[in-house]
């Protein structure tokens, strides 16, 4: 039986009170989380008890928020069973040979990194070079045909003639032959949310099961480092990270949770975490992830306890280096530097305030490849 609309008497309700309703209720909800994380700027101190009578102390201190950070990735849900390790040999150079090593992480998953190993036979410290978003190891030590391009400027093949051993892992960046050149682009570039769909889509998945993907990546970055320390090559208190953009935002979280990294450099990532986030800029001189598709930049109850500065706390006593060009829209660098501050008070009150330096550039979204290298000769 049909209805027929067009004899009822009852009002309509206008189109357009309908939609101001909507736009009231958006504007409600916006304004109150906004709300929220405003005050949380002031308040996230209370959830620290950090302890400056001593290296040992502070470190012990600062555990329990180490342990909430860790879940707040994802938290660990696997063994450490055996790795498995296997080598391909690609070539060699007079500065260094090439491998590729694969590790199984956990039951029915296998990785793999290039490894750069110099001649010789004494042991040498270590440093994992971790590429950034759609960007891959070939790409970050410089054996892809971009090499030239401005932003790892080959900083694996470069650490390798320098002497280091060198660790560039792959962490989960699409598939497909596109070429991402990991300078930085706009967010809504087709390349980038083609990258963005491959990990949305695991990262929906894993949340499924209580996980995270960015998580899970840690664990398996986790797994790298024991395989290093078993290495005769390397020596094995002596490793170090470098990483860019989504790298760089590897090289300031795992050393949060994992102590074993001696030295950090953190390239195009380290900022005012809260602006970043959730505050878009008028002036266009950053982009914040609320206006991308980067879903999986957001962790529940990040902006409670833990902005960069915090995160670096946590590194801390071990060496920290922000890396942070003026032209990169990724990151707006007053702003870097602003939460920079906070960060190097607690170094400063531990006594050791030469151990977390920030580097700012004329540059854009790259690896600056000069105090960053400096900064890792000194502490690893």
């Amino acid at each position: 039986m049909s209805f027929d609309f067009d004899a009822m008497a009852d009002p309509i309700i206008p189109v357009g009170e309908v939609d101001d309703l909507r736009r009231k209720q958006y504007e409600a909800f916006d304004g109150y989380f906004t709300r929220l994380i405003e005050e949380q700027e002031t308040r996230r101190e209370d959830r620290w008890q950090r302890d400056y009578s001593s290296e040992k102390a502070y470190v012990a201190s600062v555990a329990p928020n180490r342990e909430r950070f860790l879940a707040m990735l994802g938290g660990r849900h696997w063994e450490r069973g055996e790795l498995n390790p296997r080598a391909e040999a690609l070539f060699e150079t007079e500065h260094y040979r090439c491998e590729r090593v694969f590790i199984t992480p956990f039951e029915g998953v296998e990785v793999d990194c290039l490894v750069l190993t110099p001649p010789g036979d004494e042991p040498r410290p270590a440093i994992l070079c971790q590429h950034g978003l759609g960007g891959c190891p070939e790409l970050a030590c410089g054996f892809c045909p971009t090499r030239g391009a401005p932003a790892y400027n080959a900083f694996g093949i470069r650490m390798a003639m320098e002497g280091w051993v060198v660790f560039a892992p792959r962490m989960l960046s699409g598939y497909g032959r596109e070429e991402y050149s990991e300078i930085y682009v706009p967010p809504h570039d087709p390349q980038r949310d083609a990258v963005l769909r491959a990990r949305t889509r695991i990262y929906r998945k894993a949340m499924q099961m209580g996980m995270r993907l960015f998580g899970t990546e840690m664990f398996v970055l986790s797994r790298f480092v024991d395989y290093i320390e078993t290495l005769p090559s390397v020596i094995p208190d002596r490793i170090g990270l470098y990483g860019l953009s989504q790298g760089g935002q590897t090289a300031l979280m795992f050393p949060a949770v994992e102590q074993r990294i001696k030295a950090t450099v953190c390239s195009a990532y380290f900022n005012w975490r809260m602006k970043k986030q959730v505050v878009p800029d008028p002036r266009g001189r950053y982009v914040s992830y609320i206006d991308t598709t980067e879903e999986e930049k957001f962790f529940a109850g990040h902006l409670l306890e833990f902005s960069d500065s915090d995160v670096v706390s946590l590194i801390a006593p071990r060496a920290f280096m922000a890396e942070v060009g003026k032209l990169d829209r990724a990151v707006y660098w007053e702003y870097a530097l602003e939460e920079f501050a906070k960060a190097k008070q607690h170094y400063a009150r531990l006594g050791i305030a030469d151990k977390c330096e920030v580097c700012v550039h004329e540059g854009g979204h790259e690896c600056r490849c000069i105090e960053s290298f400096e900064f890792l000769r000194k502490w690893v």
